[in-house]
């Protein structure tokens, strides 16, 4: 066997992989970092990001992404909001935003999927739902995970949904439009 008789679409297909799942969860790191002042608490925009991994990359590609990501914080690396000075590691996923972090992966997933469900809509209206349901299934999963810190009701309302809540429906329209653009374009 010659080299001349390897084909290099699987080399170059995984090359291309392996750069998708760096460059997201690179996306996914820096946007923890990235703090936005917003009333009444600093924001980033990390659910833009898995949000719109899921828009751009599908359930499977998305999901893999926020799941190589969380691992990476789980060995100790410094990949999520406040770290350092924040130990990593498991220490911080069982913290009150662990359900959070795990949500991401579920809103990833979530979204990709409506998103590849509703394929025969327009670009807008399936981000629009995919991101919709995306958002609820990240704080199902988040508030769920807090309210063995804080308790339930309006405390739990008040720590973990009520002061996020117009900034992630910022991020979620944001999403949407860059979706429908990056597909009005392709279409035309």
């Amino acid at each position: 066997m010659t080299i001349e008789t390897i084909q290099p679409q699987p080399i170059a297909r995984l090359a291309r992989e392996l750069s998708i799942i760096l460059i997201g969860t690179i996306l996914l790191t820096l946007s923890a970092k990235m703090v936005v002042p917003f009333y009444p608490v600093p924001m980033s925009i990390q659910s833009l990001v898995v949000l719109s991994l899921g828009l751009f990359l599908g359930p499977v590609r998305g999901t893999f992404i926020v799941g190589v990501y969380l691992l990476e914080g789980l060995a100790g690396l410094p990949v999520f909001a406040g770290t350092p000075p924040a130990p990593s590691g498991p220490v911080y996923f069982m913290g009150p935003t662990g359900g959070f972090l795990i949500g991401f992966a579920f809103a990833a997933a979530t979204t990709g999927w409506i998103a590849q469900k509703l394929g025969r809509f327009g670009p807008a209206l399936r981000a629009s739902i995919a991101v919709l349901f995306g958002t609820v299934t990240l704080y199902s999963a988040g508030l769920f995970w807090l309210s063995n810190f804080v308790g339930y009701g309006q405390k739990l309302m008040s720590a973990g949904l009520f002061p996020f809540i117009t900034g992630d429906l910022m991020k979620a329209a944001i999403a949407v439009v860059l979706y429908a653009i990056f597909h009005n374009r392709r279409s035309a």
